[in-house]
């Protein structure tokens, strides 16, 4: 058998969330959101990007959520799981750490960015 891996192209996909994992690190709390993208090659591939829940504007966080809501989050609580099969786009980038190469999604991106 002969095995050909693909190389997946860095750059923008449309894609879905489909599961938001809250985990703990040595920087504290953060959130894994797994996207899956919806079309073309890559279609039903899963990648993931990792955000720390900060809700300041600045925040990257916070730039993800206003975009995939299509709208800034309510002031006060926000049930962050409410946005799970809400559809976006996602800028792949492929990186290597110790050796081994991955792609993740560095940034949510407007439809048409």
């Amino acid at each position: 058998m002969k095995l050909k891996f693909k190389d997946i192209v860095a750059g923008i996909y449309p894609a879905k969330i489909t599961d938001i994992i809250e985990e703990y690190g040595p920087y504290g709390i953060y959130l894994r959101f797994h996207f899956t993208v919806t079309s073309g090659d890559l279609k039903n591939w899963v990648f993931y990007g990792i955000v720390k829940p900060n809700t300041i504007k600045q925040a990257k966080f916070y730039r993800w959520v206003t975009i995939i809501m299509g709208k800034e989050p309510p002031s006060g609580d926000l049930d962050i799981f409410q946005i799970i099969g809400k559809e976006c786009s996602i800028a792949l980038e492929k990186k290597t750490k110790d050796g081994k190469l991955y792609y993740y999604v560095k940034e949510v991106v407007k439809d048409g960015d």
